[in-house]
């Protein structure tokens, strides 16, 4: 039986005890009963580094911001046993939604059964029973076999994005954050993620962001958690059987899965990123401010629903850790105007560091003050332009209540 109390072992990972993080969450406790808007994000990420090599810590600190209104999400997958492990620990009987996509390897069900058994877990799982894969197949094709994005992303939404909400929603108390996986690591999208994110109406939280593939092995090794059947066979990662081998000499892990042409599965970004030669993150295709700066957001931030405009807002903070007067001003502004949601993404140029994100894009488009935002609208997006810059709030709000106006008028006239 594994224990339930995890012990000074964890030091030997160079993982801090949770109890040392207790005062943090007290201090952040009036911060997380904020409204969820992308300032709040930040904040909390800020407040979360002293303790982001600490998974079990960051875990407690989960359970208790959110009162216990936590659920996990599992593939069954290779290292899938670690956070299964942790997150029961902290919180024995969590909710585990488990997506059955139709299409695991056999070895994935059966794993299932033993972690099931041996973890005591709370598992609900989920499928998309609308879109059975038959009905799916014979309307769709064998989607996994086409090489575009959309089909990537149509299959992703319909065998997995759409089975985990459901199963999110069927939980009674309604969970307020819901627990992954994944790792800086793996890949190039997930590099970039904050600890704590907000997706599809939820907080996501990644307690093993920044555990190294030694962290994982050593974990596993420590608590003598069950391995998968596949990783006997070569596999680093497995999904479906029809997109996942067992990785070859020299060869990175994600090559592994859907034929090295994406590296996402379709759950944990709204849009697949294609990795083939063709359209390469730092192929011709690219933005040259993305080629310059190598900042994700310009590539990743995208048009809003409500202005059909996309934008990206560039905050400066100062030595002692503070945001600057105007950035607060303006942030209060977003929040009175009611147009906060509509900025996609924020970034940090930190006067102490002049490779912080913001202080590449402020000196990559000849900005010298703060906040100042990007902005390109749905046609420029499809086409490739490049984002201009605006520095005054007063532009962009004016912008943007135009933008939802001409929309609405749009859509009414077309009923």
């Amino acid at each position: 039986m594994f224990k339930r109390i995890i012990t000074s072992q964890t030091l030997r990972l160079g993982l801090e005890p949770v109890g040392r993080s207790r005062s943090l969450r007290r201090g952040l406790h009036a911060v997380a009963q904020a409204s969820n808007n992308v300032d709040t994000l930040q904040s909390l990420n800020v407040s979360l580094q002293p303790i982001r090599n600490d998974p079990l810590a960051i875990l407690q600190w989960t359970v208790d911001q959110f009162e216990g209104r936590v659920a996990m999400s599992t593939s069954f997958g290779i290292q899938s046993a670690i956070l299964l492990h942790m997150a029961t620990q902290v919180y024995p009987d969590i909710p585990v939604v488990w997506v059955d996509t139709g299409y695991l390897p056999k070895e994935t069900y059966q794993y299932a059964e033993v972690l099931k058994d041996v973890l005591n877990l709370n598992l609900i799982v989920s499928s998309n029973t609308e879109w059975s894969p038959a009905r799916m197949e014979a309307i769709y094709g064998k989607l996994w076999e086409n090489e575009d994005a959309e089909s990537h992303r149509l299959y992703g939404q319909m065998r997995k994005a759409e089975p985990l909400q459901k199963g999110l929603n069927s939980i009674p108390n309604n969970p307020e954050v819901l627990l992954s996986g994944l790792r800086a690591s793996q890949t190039k999208a997930r590099a970039n993620m904050p600890i704590l994110g907000f997706q599809n109406g939820r907080y996501k939280a990644l307690p093993m962001l920044h555990m190294s593939d030694d962290d994982v092995d050593k974990y596993m090794d420590m608590y003598d958690l069950p391995h998968h059947p596949l990783a006997a066979q070569g596999y680093v990662t497995v999904g479906d059987w029809h997109s996942s081998r067992p990785v070859e000499s020299g060869e990175d892990a994600r090559s592994t899965r859907f034929g090295g042409k994406f590296e996402e599965c379709g759950l944990h970004v709204d849009t697949p990123e294609v990795v083939n030669e063709s359209v390469s993150a730092t192929n011709s295709n690219s933005l040259d401010s993305f080629k310059k700066t190598q900042v994700e957001a310009l590539e990743t931030t995208f048009a809003h629903e409500e202005t059909d405009m996309a934008v990206i807002m560039i905050k400066k903070i100062m030595e002692d850790g503070s945001y600057c007067r105007k950035c607060k001003d303006v942030q209060n502004k977003l929040e009175k105007d009611g147009l906060e949601d509509k900025i996609g993404y924020v970034g940090v140029a930190d006067v102490s560091d002049p490779e912080s994100e913001g202080a590449r894009l402020a000196k990559h488009f000849g900005v010298v003050t703060a906040p100042f935002f990007l902005v390109r609208t749905l046609d420029e997006q499809e086409s490739g332009t490049e984002w201009k810059v605006v520095r005054s709030y007063l532009q962009l709000q004016k912008t943007l209540e135009k933008r939802m106006v001409e929309k609405l008028e749009r859509e009414q006239e077309s009923k």
